[in-house]
């Protein structure tokens, strides 16, 4: 394999290094090119990803520019298969799947994946079992027990496994009892402990990740047929494969095919770039003849079907075959010696002859015991013979069956084209293959997988007709089962993303000047539900919801999905393409969420926000899958605009909103950017007591854009939600609130800095590091930290939250519930929670001034903010009648206006020594 790799290197970098030499090419309009990659999670954070790479290839090569397109499985081979793009980027068995379909490149390189601290371009499964199990301790011991993996199709998770125990005579999942646990893989190893399962199967790394975070305890399991490799971090129970696969479709220049090899060869491993896609770069292409093998030993697809070859029979049949051989040479040496030696080898010959009848009897005792059916007819297609197979198919036994026509077999389902071409084919005196949907005795249907051959004599004239049978009726079940899990959703039995992309794709080509709309139907704050109900109450709302949707849609010829936990979709005709006729169906599907749901005793109101954009009719036969993205583009835009606004009711997609979408993506761009660059700005606002004394800074940020100026947080906060950038720009805020609270400790220490961390950045891995290390770069003391956490965070996760927050609280660092009361609050939270203080929203201090004090809820959160003894801050404070209403309570601190606007933390720090100096 390293001869192979190495020569594949030298393909790929000696014509490159010939093309330099070259002068340059004239200048030309850029080629552009599209470079697909698989999509295992959200399309958005995969585009995000590998946009890098595409960047980086389009200025490696010259006149060229590489676009990145993202796809889900089935999308990826479908526009393989249009011939849409150019180069792919997958995963190892999809590859093999689309070069045995569309004829790929080799391999032009492999990623080099980083796990942990270690490089690998390989990776392996892993077999375990509990550590007591002193009954498993081969592969062979896994037959007949419970095996516990994520998924079918998982390359590390199930079918390296699959085929490394194939080799040791346990084939899946027919010798085990499986159990499809889903992902993540921590499931399968929590079903092992907790022994609803045996044996368990992950992809190498699992383990020893969820060990790094204390999810397990790797000494309570034990790991099978486990190998410590060269080279390679984890350990393994199956052999290593090569990791993702980067390659070209066959329409592509070769020349272009090796830049662009040597351009991923000559990624600095563990470089800049690199790390940007999260990846240590790529390498020489691995051996993916492996993966080859793994998908034709398992049957998977493409190499599922089953066919029956002249090498399948051989194989099959080959002792038989090879004893009648034996017979017949033995038979023509015999004559000849009984020619020669007649009266000599008489004796002799009589004995070979019973040896040669003994062999006979075993070749027709094979054939009794064949595991398929087998039926002899004459030429009149009469039943001369049957072996007891075809007697446990049918239940008809020899004496019922012998003389009569196998069409006594017939269901009459089986198509009359499909018998005219069988005997056409025998007539000819060919081999015929085919199904044949046969009737037992008692009846019952079944599927039948069916070789017929004629069977010649010496001068090739057909006497008899030899037929092998399967029934397949179990593989049809597995079919159909397969079936349902791509095209179902299984809790509510509508339809799910895959099945409506592909009816919206018949719709479309039936339908040439069809009109029709795409509905997306969000119910608000569904999560709450989950929590306070617990899932199954959640479970039983989504199937009353699918039931309801159904019953109105589905008699207007519509289909209705679900896409995900909640989020369903209609995709349905329309008379017209005026407003009016979108609003009027809009209108139709919030109608089904005004009357409550019953269910288990409650009953849900519940607000939806629904997106609705118009999709006309095709004006070419490959422009489908283009137009159900873009509607589906559409409505998520028309979507995401209600649930910004307040999250119910409904809103149609219109250009306006497609212009504010790309303006917001290109100042999001911008605003990765301006990170990089250090245009943020550090702005702090002042908290004070009753007597207006300064007790603490809360840390803002500003953007000092090239061109528009200084932006506030509304302008790009949201943007950096919707993407990593908000984990970047936390950290920039996070660092500079450290060395600015250090600086201010040194001339006051009772000053506490406020730093207001979002939800993605506190669930970060390793974010309580991050605190630890800016504190100690800044030499500042953690008890002068204040960060700041909204209610959304203990929505997920909340054993692992607190574990951080006591972390952090044992250095010294305080914590604060911003927001308090507008979120989903809990008042078992904060006895959980480790909180030193909380915020009172400016939205109660304004209700307080419209409602009077008798009904606003500031005395009863200051009340228990004092019996908790928690520190309490009201926000938005603007006026001098707000402030006399808040005297009466001595202990609350106030931040808002009337006291000081956000300030430039410099300038502010400066005016504060002033003030200090002058008030001695």
């Amino acid at each position: 394999m390293k001869t192979y790799r190495f020569l594949s290197f030298l393909l790929c970098i000696f014509p490159v290094l010939a093309f330099a030499s070259q002068s340059s090419p004239q200048p030309s309009e850029d080629r552009v090119y599209s470079l697909a990659v698989l999509a295992f999670q959200d399309k958005p954070s995969t585009l995000a990803r590998w946009q890098p790479l595409a960047d980086y290839l389009s200025n490696s090569i010259a006149n060229s520019r590489f676009e990145l397109v993202v796809y889900h499985n089935e999308e990826m081979e479908q526009a393989v298969a249009s011939g849409t793009v150019d180069f792919v980027l997958t995963q190892p068995a999809q590859y093999v799947l689309l070069t045995y379909r569309h004829q790929l490149s080799s391999p032009l390189a492999s990623l080099l994946n980083k796990e942990g601290m270690a490089v690998t371009d390989h990776f392996g499964g892993v077999i375990f079992t509990a550590a007591g199990r002193n009954d498993i301790s081969r592969l062979e011991d896994i037959k007949g027990k419970r095996v516990a993996g994520a998924s079918l199709t998982g390359l590390g998770a199930y079918q390296m496994q699959a085929y490394e125990l194939l080799q040791h005579g346990v084939r899946l999942p027919q010798d085990v009892d499986l159990i499809i646990t889903g992902q993540p893989q921590r499931n399968a190893v929590e079903a092992v402990l907790s022994g609803e399962a045996d044996v368990g199967f992950v992809r190498t790394g699992v383990l020893e990740a969820l060990a790094k975070r204390g999810l397990v305890d790797v000494s309570q399991l034990k790991l099978l047929n486990s190998q410590r490799l060269p080279n390679f971090p984890y350990v393994t129970s199956t052999r290593l494969y090569p990791e993702w696969a980067f390659a070209a479709l066959p329409a592509v220049d070769n020349e272009v095919i090796r830049l662009v090899a040597a351009a991923l060869l000559a990624i600095p491993r563990e470089g800049e770039l690199a790390q940007s896609m999260r990846i240590a770069g790529f390498t020489i292409a691995g051996d993916y003849r492996a993966i080859d093998s793994l998908m034709r030993a398992l049957r998977l697809e493409p190499f599922d079907d089953f066919r029956v070859s002249l090498q399948d029979v051989v194989a099959w049949w080959f002792i038989e075959i090879m004893l009648g051989l034996s017979l017949f040479f033995m038979s023509v040496i015999a004559g000849m010696f009984i020619l020669l030696h007649r009266q000599k080898q008489l004796r002799h010959e009589r004995n070979r002859s019973q040896q040669a009848l003994e062999k006979l009897r075993l070749l027709n005792q094979v054939v009794e015991q064949s595991p398929e059916a087998i039926v002899i007819t004459d030429t009149q297609a009469r039943i001369s013979y049957i072996n007891p197979t075809f007697e446990h198919t049918t239940d008809y036994s020899l004496s019922e069956v012998e003389g009569k026509n196998p069409r006594i077999l017939s269901s009459g389902q089986t198509p009359k084209q499909v018998f005219e071409i069988m005997w056409k084919t025998l007539k000819q005196g060919k081999v015929w293959r085919g199904e044949l949907i046969n009737k037992r005795k008692n009846g019952e249907v079944y599927p039948s997988q069916a070789i017929i051959s004629p069977v010649k004599d010496s001068l090739g004239h057909t006497t008899h007709y030899l037929a092998i049978q399967r029934d397949i009726s179990q593989r049809k079940q597995r079919e159909q089962r397969i079936d349902e899990l791509l095209y179902r959703d299984p809790m509510t039995g509508l339809a799910n993303r895959n099945r409506l992309i592909e009816l919206m794709d018949k719709q479309l080509h039936d339908n040439e000047t069809g009109i029709f709309s795409l509905m997306l139907i969000n119910i608000a704050r569904f999560k709450f539900i989950n929590q306070l109900h617990g899932v199954d109450v959640g479970d039983a709302v989504l199937v009353g919801v699918a039931e309801r949707l159904d019953y109105r849609f589905a008699p207007q010829s519509a289909v209705v999905a679900r896409l995900a936990a909640d989020e369903f979709a209609i995709f349905c005709p329309l008379d017209s393409l005026q407003e009016k006729a979108l609003k009027r169906l809009a209108e139709s599907a919030l109608d089904v969420f005004h009357s409550p749901f019953e269910i288990k005793g409650e009953a849900f109101l519940f607000d939806v926000a629904i997106g609705i954009a118009p999709l006309t009719a095709l004006t070419s036969s490959n422009m489908s899958g283009e137009l159900i993205n873009q509607v589906f583009n559409q409505a998520g835009l028309a979507l995401k605009k209600v649930r910004q606004q307040g999250g119910k009711g409904f809103g149609l997609f219109d250009q306006q909103l497609l212009d504010d979408s790309i303006v917001k993506h290109q100042l999001q761009a911008e605003l990765g950017k301006g990170i990089a660059q250090d245009e943020l700005r550090l702005f702090v606002q002042p908290q004070v007591n009753q007597q207006r004394q300064l007790t603490g800074l809360e840390c803002l940020v500003r953007w000092q854009h090239p061109q528009q100026g200084l932006l506030l947080p509304g302008r790009f906060i949201a943007l950096a939600e919707e993407s990593d950038l908000i984990l970047a720009l936390g950290d920039w805020v996070l660092k500079r609130a450290c060395f600015a609270l250090a600086e201010i400790q040194q001339l006051s220490g009772d000053i506490q800095m406020a730093v207001n961390i979002s939800p993605r950045h506190f669930r970060q891995r390793d974010f309580v590091e991050q605190v630890k290390g800016y504190l100690a770069q800044a030499d500042a003391k953690p008890s002068g930290l204040m960060i700041e956490i909204t209610e959304s965070l203990f929505l997920d996760d909340l054993d692992e939250i607190v574990a951080k927050m006591h972390e952090l609280k044992r250095l010294g660092v305080r914590f604060s519930i911003d927001d308090f009361g507008t979120g989903y609050s809990s008042l078992s939270y904060l006895q959980q929670l480790p909180v030193d203080e909380l915020k009172i929203d400016r939205a109660f201090i304004l209700g307080m001034a419209r409602f009077g004090e008798e009904r606003s809820l500031v005395p009863s959160i200051y009340a228990m903010a004092q019996q908790m003894q928690l520190r309490v801050i009201a926000e938005g404070i603007e006026t001098e009648q707000q402030c006399a209403q808040l005297s009466q309570f001595s202990q609350l601190e106030m931040q808002g206006f009337l006291f000081a606007k956000p300030q430039d933390y410099q300038a502010w720090l400066d005016s504060w020594l002033k003030t200090k100096l002058v008030n001695g």
